[in-house]
């Protein structure tokens, strides 16, 4: 017998790996299916599309906002898997008041996401290829941060050294209204790893947005907001919003302003490689350090 105890305090006891999971995080879906435990997924969101096509042979179950509670229940799940930010507290109570075991998380790190993958192999009986994911994850760490301290150095030594050798940068998660990443969310941590500063954290320019949003996961910014922090990098995701060439125009026109428009560093990047925690982590770091540079 092993417990688990989630960030809302409630301890999993599991005897034996669950052979019923009902997964409500498309990130824990695609991690499952990665660590070779697909054969115990009895239900999934629609929003769980990854690994397409295999995933389409998991019976859905709603979204992650508005699961089907029945259909749930029927399942008979030995095991719920749910995210705090993802999925609503009232939905998780009452599968809870159903006696149904329902183990929350909320990676907002990479060390926390890693930390996950390895936690679903130790659930599920799948250690060894969580394990082998987990070290793949913390050998790009140990790159990344030997790459910054070779960047930092040469920035030292230039007759004209950058004033911040880390570029500050911006993620926006949508639009109309614009809104950015804020502190405490996983995709402000991937953006720290990879050697970068959260524009709205950098002490300058000095900027009153800054004690606006100081403690925001997410919030609304205006242009004139966003020129003010004089961000080096913009990233445009493909979701939640499918950001496109035709969203970064309005930014372009501000390259007097914004160093990132007339530098060229408006960049698309994939939504999943910014925000999906799990399995993809250590590939995601790869593919996203060059959008994270100068």
């Amino acid at each position: 017998m092993e417990n688990f105890t989630d960030i809302t305090g409630y301890t999993l006891a599991l005897g034996a790996s669950p052979t019923r999971v009902v997964s409500l995080v498309p990130s824990v879906t695609e991690t499952i299916f990665d660590i070779g435990a697909a054969s115990c997924l009895v239900g999934r969101t629609r929003y769980c599309v990854a690994p397409d096509p295999d995933v389409r042979t998991i019976e859905r179950i709603g979204g992650t906002k508005d699961p089907d509670i029945r259909r749930i229940i029927a399942l008979k799940p030995d095991l719920v898997l749910a995210n705090r930010e993802e999925n609503r507290k009232p939905d998780i109570e009452q599968l809870r008041a159903a006696g149904l075991p329902v183990y929350v998380d909320e990676p907002c790190t990479v060390e926390q996401a890693l930390a996950m993958v390895s936690l679903l192999g130790r659930m599920l009986d799948c250690e060894g290829r969580a394990d082998a994911m987990v070290r793949r994850g913390a050998q790009q760490l140990g790159a990344i941060a030997q790459r910054l301290r070779e960047l930092d150095e040469l920035n030292a030594h230039k007759l004209k050294p950058r004033s911040h050798p880390r570029p500050r940068a911006l993620a926006f998660i949508w639009r109309d209204p614009w809104m950015v990443a804020g502190t405490n969310t996983y995709i402000s941590d991937m953006l720290k790893t990879l050697g970068a500063t959260l524009a709205f954290e950098d002490p300058m320019p000095a900027s009153p947005l800054r004690q606006r949003v100081a403690a925001m996961r997410y919030f609304t910014v205006e242009p004139a907001e966003v020129a003010a922090l004089a961000p080096d990098v913009l990233l445009f995701p493909d979701e939640p919003y499918t950001f496109t060439e035709r969203d970064m125009a309005l930014w372009r026109d501000m390259a007097l302003t914004i160093p990132a428009a007339r530098e060229g560093r408006l960049r698309l990047c994939s939504g999943q490689d910014l925000a999906w925690f799990g399995s993809r982590t250590a590939g995601a770091l790869s593919r996203l350090q060059p959008l994270v540079s100068w």
